[in-house]
């Protein structure tokens, strides 16, 4: 299995993206694993924010191949605990998707189209 972590914009602080390099390094150890970056929408000031949430939520579900194990990192998801999260994860490996796909959460939420094409939240 392929794990992507997939996010909306990429961060400008040179020390968070020290340390997401760090961790996607450590991780490549374990699995095949990559990041997928969706680039920040334009001109916001004139979408309301369903709108937003509508326009981002097709191009995070553009990123998606038939098959793919969408979990979203959501206020409204399960919470678990390190040793959780990681047997979570390895029953998750064991299940036979070719890719899992960890979607993180966008200011004004995801689009419902975005919940409905969801596995799990997390």
């Amino acid at each position: 299995m392929r794990l992507t972590l997939l996010v909306v914009g990429r961060t400008t602080d040179p020390h968070v993206s020290a340390l997401v390099d760090d961790y996607a390094a450590r991780l490549r150890h374990y699995i095949p694993f990559s990041i997928d970056v969706v680039p920040e929408l334009r001109a916001t000031r004139s979408l309301t924010p369903e709108q937003q949430r509508t326009r981002e939520g097709e191009a995070i579900l553009s990123r998606l191949a038939a098959g793919d194990h969408l979990v979203l990192f959501d206020e409204g998801g399960v919470e678990r605990r390190s040793v959780d999260f990681a047997a979570w994860m390895q029953k998750r490996m064991a299940g036979g998707a070719k890719r899992m796909v960890l979607a993180v959460g966008v200011p004004y939420g995801f689009s419902p189209a975005v919940y409905a094409a969801a596995k799990e939240k997390i």
